[in-house]
């Protein structure tokens, strides 16, 4: 996967199309490899240095893998792929993930 920091194309039709939702739409694909709940995350774009909660990054679902994009800059944050021989995980275009400790047993 090489990285795209070029604006998204804007296809016709619904999610299933690619139409833009938010971070929130993509959290189940992302929650399958991080093994916590990414809609907890803060992440910073690698481009802008805008820092966002996941659920704040526009979403692109629908094609051959999920894209996450910065709301401010439109750069590629982050994007999965499950093909036939695994799940593709690139986080080149952002430049942190920031993960809040979860409560331990009292």
């Amino acid at each position: 996967m090489s990285s795209d920091l070029s604006p998204p194309a804007t296809p016709h039709g619904g999610a299933e199309s690619g139409a833009v939702l938010d971070g929130n739409a993509a959290a189940g694909d992302f929650a399958g490899i991080l093994a916590s709940d990414p809609t907890t995350v803060t992440v910073r774009c690698g481009s802008c240095g805008a820092t966002q909660a996941f659920g704040q990054l526009s979403a692109y679902l629908g094609g051959p893998g999920t894209v996450l994009r910065c709301r401010r800059c439109e750069a590629m944050v982050a994007r999965v792929a499950r093909t036939p021989r695994g799940t593709w995980l690139d986080l080149s275009g952002s430049s942190s993930w920031l993960f809040l400790p979860t409560p331990g047993p009292a």
